[in-house]
């Protein structure tokens, strides 16, 4: 290893000596340090030049060589460790390596601007760059770089010195050729504490890291092997290895039933050629958690509608397009939650991921739905584009693309979501929604229970076969106009057998809500069972088969009626009421109001008949921020409309609230 005298790499930049020039290098510092606002940039900066020197390696050793990349994540020294066996640095290129906006890189690789290295060694106050090439190896540190930049009267720049003790990574101890680069962090970093993301387990970090740095490449490479040390807040250590790199797309998530669109629709087709519509799909071809499809510049450019201008900006980015289609947005949380991330740590999240030169790069953001806004929260779009500087945002660093690239991005991903992807819908696992995972307040829980002693204390029946049998209609002969006509209507159909299976529990004037009820369901099971004439309020029959003990009687549930469901997103939007709270609400009809935050689905379209779980429900609200299932509604106008002319009701029904 050869030794040197130690050097100023801002001295390349600028020979000057004054006070102004030094205090102008700042300013350029800095302000390539304000461009770096992640929290996985110095993850993107290392790993990004390691893959851009193994590339150049492989370009000069195409068959003997195998190219490697180490990384080491230690959380206990809060050090940052990025090895590989590439292409290495002479003696001028490594001077020259941390020189502002100076780059010895091409065009080609994945980052040319010169900046990234400078972040690296002035946002930081610890760098250790080791370098090992046939003709020169040595190692190099560099200290308080950045408190330098923060002080206003430093004593002199920061250099960067020889270390004798050698690179710190272990693993570039057998590199015959490479460079290993160590970063620090403190309170003065960004980010400051590798423990904030709260993984310890090196295969959930090689999860992560293939969704946010270029370890993730949008067209993988099985010939570069990566391994991941990390080192845990205690000590202990874990590692894992993987041949090749490439984006950890939706279908790889462990578990989940997934298909590709384009084989879905094979499928599909084959089946109505043989038996000709259905009604049900057979379970191969349903009940998915991911479907997914990937479309070529040359396809993107056939079965979309652009402008001469988009056309333009199209050519030159040449971009390949990925759009993995969630049956919920839980499943974006709930991958966080397996790799034991903190809670808003946000590592795999619906939207658009723009890919430059292969690698993802600015933030993820969302896709502007102009109808069926729920599906944007579903959502997973990877846009591949080719491209140079021109095609970057203003700034220096990571943070994202010119309007142009944005905006063709969002119209892409636009197209293809209620284009291609829209069919597909029926295919996904029907979107239940999940109980409440918020503690019930003190009053409600003891409401419910006061209530449930007060049914077995003091039971009310009444049954008699000469009641209800006669007339065949309801009493009440004028539409509703205010909510104790909803509630009066709403008791008769249950009365009358209309609607079967709720009992009433308690209607409360003392609460905030309006009152209890329970969901019965015993023998006769045909009561229950749908039958398009008979009984099309009814639940199909593996919701029943599902039960495993009859009779089954539901958990109490909080019941609130409104004339219109506008008056209940007020009292949701003002406080007054918590919709985690709420199970079933009867009105006479919707308003508009829900479509700011809420999505609605029909179960009176045929086509959503296994979302029913129980009888007379006739549709479900979705909150569209978290994709989760709000409530059941009743919507008496759309039940009796229904009832009495359900041809018509299904158009009115799909027209209003289907994604088709």
């Amino acid at each position: 290893m050869k030794s040197f005298d130690s050097f100023d790499p801002l001295k390349a930049k600028s020979t000057a000596e004054t006070d102004v020039a030094a205090n102008a290098l700042k300013r350029e510092i800095k302000g390539i340090l304000g461009s770096y606002v992640g929290w996985y940039d110095p993850f993107s900066e290392l790993i990004q030049n390691a893959l851009d020197a193994v590339d150049a390696r492989k370009e000069k050793q195409p068959q003997k060589y195998k190219p490697q990349i180490w990384i080491t994540v230690n959380i206990q020294e809060n050090q940052l460790s990025v090895t590989d066996n590439g292409i290495g640095l002479d003696k001028n290129e490594f001077e020259q390596f941390l020189v502002p906006f100076f780059s010895f890189k091409s065009g080609k690789t994945r980052g040319h601007k010169g900046v990234g290295a400078t972040y690296l060694a002035y946002g930081f106050n610890f760098i250790q760059v080791s370098t090992k090439t046939k003709n020169f190896s040595t190692t190099g540190q560099m200290r308080n770089a950045r408190d330098w930049l923060s002080d206003q009267n430093p004593a002199g720049n920061p250099n960067v010195e020889f270390d004798d003790e050698g690179a710190q990574d272990a693993f570039f101890k057998d590199v015959d050729s490479g460079v290993s680069i160590t970063l620090g962090f403190d309170s003065k970093t960004h980010p400051k504490d590798l423990d904030w993301i709260k993984v310890s387990d090196a295969s959930n970090w090689l999860k992560i890291l293939s969704i946010k740095t270029g370890l993730g490449a949008f067209e993988g490479d099985e010939e570069i092997k990566v391994t991941i040390k990390v080192i845990d807040k205690n000590g202990g250590e874990t590692i894992t290895s993987q041949e090749g790199i490439g984006y950890l797309w939706l279908e790889e998530i462990e578990g989940k039933k997934c298909i590709r669109l384009c084989e879905l629709e094979e499928k599909l087709d084959a089946l109505y050629k043989k038996k000709g519509l259905i009604t049900k799909l057979p379970i191969s071809l349903r009940n998915f958690d991911i479907i997914w499809e990937l479309w070529e510049y040359a396809e993107i450019k056939e079965i979309i509608d652009f402008t001469e201008d988009e056309l333009s900006i199209l050519e030159l980015v040449q971009p390949d397009v990925y759009v993995g289609y969630a049956s919920t947005a839980r499943l974006y949380q709930s991958f966080s939650e397996s790799l034991g991330a903190r809670k808003n740590a946000k590592i795999l999240v619906p939207g658009i991921q723009i890919f430059a030169n292969n690698m993802p790069q600015g933030e993820v953001f969302q896709v502007p739905l102009k109808r069926y806004t729920g599906r944007q929260n579903q959502v997973h779009v990877c846009v591949n584009i080719t491209c140079s500087d021109w095609f970057y945002s203003a700034d220096l660093g990571r943070k994202g693309f010119h309007d142009d690239i944005m905006e063709l991005s969002k119209k892409i991903a636009e197209e293809l979501i209620v284009g291609p992807m829209n069919n597909s819908r029926v295919s996904l696992r029907p979107n239940t929604g999940a109980p409440s995972d918020i503690v019930r307040v003190r009053n409600v829980a003891e409401w419910k229970d006061e209530m449930k002693q007060h049914e077995i204390i003091h039971p009310l029946t009444l049954e008699n076969e000469n009641f209800f049998r006669p007339v065949k209609s309801i009493s009440i002969t004028s539409v509703p106009t205010r909510e104790q006509d909803v509630i009066s209507l709403f008791n008769q159909l249950i009365a009358g057998g209309v609607i079967r299976g709720i009992r009433i529990m308690s209607t409360n004037e003392r609460f905030t809500y309006d009152g209890l009820y329970r969901i019965l369901i015993a023998e006769p099971t045909k009561n229950h069972l749908f039958d398009e004439k008979k009984n099309p309020l009814g639940i199909l029959e593996d919701q029943i088969a599902a039960i495993q003990e009859l009779p089954f009687l539901g958990a109490p549930g909080i019941l609130e009626y409104k004339y219109c469901l506008d008056g209940l997103i007020e009292d949701i939007s003002d406080g007054t009421k918590n919709s985690n709270e709420i199970e079933l609400v009867v009105v006479w009809e919707t308003g508009e109001k829900y479509i700011e935050n809420y999505e609605i689905t029909s179960l009176l379209d045929s086509d959503n008949l296994s979302l029913r779980q129980y009888h007379g429900v006739t549709h479900v609200m979705t909150n569209l921020t978290s994709g989760q299932k709000e409530m059941d509604l009743i919507v008496l106008s759309e039940l009796i409309q229904h009832l009495n002319d359900p041809e018509k009701s299904q158009e009115i029904q799909k027209t209003k609230y289907s994604e088709e």
